[in-house]
């Protein structure tokens, strides 16, 4: 099987050799499975896939259809976490079947026959998971194959983590993969209901990390407002202030430190764009979330040693370059 990024697209019907070309090769990438579109004679699929260390994903976007999963020999020692991410959907396997409305999620064993028809357009993604390493964390996994696991904030949290490491695998170094596949492993574990040590172990590894990651990816989303504070970060996360700090803290970093370094580079990669070469400089301050000019140049001289004047007075006449600094190399 391979371990690359895979991409596969296919629209129209279920018969003919365009149809078995891309049935035979899903089945060869992902799982084999026959396909039948819940109305009229049409489907529309894309899969793409990722390898992250030993975990495998894949978001799915479909029309309504239904999926009959055959014996699968390539797929018999993994497990399934099916999550109805922008769909609804009807899981049935081992005698059992459950709806799943949207942010749901539920595990499947990948050796058996299943059936999985999703109800309504939209996407899904699947984590494919090794035995072992379920087992590990998740004594007798297969007690929880086919239950219903509702939406929820671990649910969200899974599913961001999925989004983002599915996102940069082809930029992941080896112990990068194997760290994100571990905190997916982790938040799949308190999904399921994991408990004892291994509860604690997953939620202090992998659930620490994933939400500092969600912290930081609604701070960046967010820097434009001045208004901007741990209390409010805090709330909208349902943590305490003091929990937020103390996962800055894991990282090495403060929130305050985050959020400034943040917007003084959100200010230097406007400064730097020649598209915004007419803006203001105090416009360009509010927009990184400044409203004071004076601590905005002060903060900004103090962190690239130079001036928004002067940066800005560095592009090259010629081309409209800027000489790199290694701030560029800054998230």
């Amino acid at each position: 099987m391979s371990t690359g990024v895979f991409h596969c697209h296919y629209a129209g019907t279920t018969s003919g050799p365009r149809y078995e070309a891309w049935r035979e090769e899903f089945g060869r990438k992902w799982i084999s499975a026959d396909f039948r579109p819940v109305a009229d004679d049409y489907i529309d699929s894309k899969i793409s896939t990722s390898q992250v260390s030993f975990v495998t994903l894949a978001a799915l976007r479909s029309t309504p259809l239904q999926i009959d999963r055959r014996n699968d020999t390539d797929t018999s020692s993994k497990y399934f976490m099916v999550l109805a991410s922008g769909c609804r959907m009807r899981n049935s396997q081992r005698g059992r079947s459950l709806d799943l409305a949207p942010g749901d999620m539920t595990l499947m064993s990948g050796g058996e026959p299943a059936r999985l028809t999703q109800l309504t357009k939209g996407v899904r993604w699947s984590i494919r998971i090794p035995h072992r390493q379920l087992a590990d964390i998740c004594r007798s996994p297969e007690d929880r194959i086919t239950h219903h696991i509702p939406n929820s904030e671990l649910a969200n949290l899974l599913l961001h983590q999925v989004e983002i490491a599915h996102r940069f695998a082809p930029r992941l170094d080896a112990a990068a993969k194997h760290t994100t596949a571990q905190y997916i492993l982790d938040l799949v574990a308190l999904c399921l209901g994991v408990g004892g040590d291994s509860a604690d172990i997953a939620r202090q590894r992998g659930l620490a990390a994933s939400r500092l990651q969600a912290i930081k990816a609604e701070i960046l989303a967010s820097l434009g407002n001045p208004k901007l504070g741990l209390a409010q970060i805090a709330a909208n996360h349902g943590v305490s202030t003091r929990y937020v700090q103390h996962l800055f803290g894991l990282s090495g970093e403060s929130f305050s430190g985050f959020v400034l370094e943040q917007r003084l580079l959100s200010a230097y990669r406007f400064l730097r764009n020649p598209k915004n070469r007419s803006d203001k400089i105090s416009y360009i301050a509010a927009a990184a979330g400044f409203p004071d000019i004076s601590y905005f140049n002060h903060a900004f001289r103090s962190r690239f040693g130079a001036t928004p004047t002067d940066i800005r007075a560095s592009c090259s006449e010629r081309d409209g370059a800027f000489p790199p600094t290694d701030a560029d190399a800054a998230p």
